[in-house]
């Protein structure tokens, strides 16, 4: 019954604008309305073994000294600014 309990992934399907597919499905997955898993599991990706081989990547770009991508610089700076502008806006709340 080991058959019944796992969850086949199949090839993905043809992209018509890989970019637009892309940006949909991180809108879906930001906004609660879908999973890594789900939207890796329509490109035909196992979105366990993508998340190793993001950390196997990062951990030997540190290790060769390598900064990070331009666009995980952005993100975290983005990061950044946000939750300090929230702190600062809860200060003034209270």
């Amino acid at each position: 019954s080991a058959w019944g309990n796992c969850d086949w992934i199949g090839s993905g399907r043809m992209a018509i604008d890989g970019l637009k597919e892309v940006q949909e499905a991180v809108m879906l997955i930001e906004a609660g309305l879908s999973t890594y898993e789900k939207e890796c599991a329509k490109r035909g990706d196992d979105y366990q073994e993508i998340f190793a081989q993001q950390v196997r990547e990062t951990m030997e770009r540190r290790a060769a000294g390598l900064k990070p991508p331009a666009w995980a610089a952005a993100a975290f700076e983005s990061g950044l600014r946000q939750s300090t502008e929230e702190e600062k806006s809860d200060s003034r709340a209270a």
